[in-house]
């Protein structure tokens, strides 16, 4: 089964809204395979649920995250909230 593109419908993003939190206080991070969106919990690993590995997040890594609420103005290539591949 593929997991669903858009980061907003992420199990663990829906949890989180659903305990309240805000879309502001929620992180995520682009793999670094695949440069798809998934959640970070703010740890010191990040798993991505499309490559299915699991990356120790540097600084560097950290430094990149961003909110859940910044996705939206994400330009995507007709994917929700997939990003480019860098060029």
């Amino acid at each position: 089964m593929n997991p669903i593109n858009d980061i907003w419908k992420q199990d663990e993003v829906m949890e989180a809204l659903k305990d309240g939190r805000n879309a502001d206080d929620i992180r995520v991070m682009d793999c670094p395979k695949c440069s798809r969106w998934g959640y970070w919990n703010e740890g010191s690993h990040f798993s991505c649920r499309f490559c299915d590995r699991t990356w120790y997040v540097t600084s560097e890594m950290a430094e990149d995250s961003i909110a859940l609420a910044d996705t939206v103005t994400v330009t995507t290539d007709g994917y929700d909230n997939e990003t480019l591949a860098n060029p």
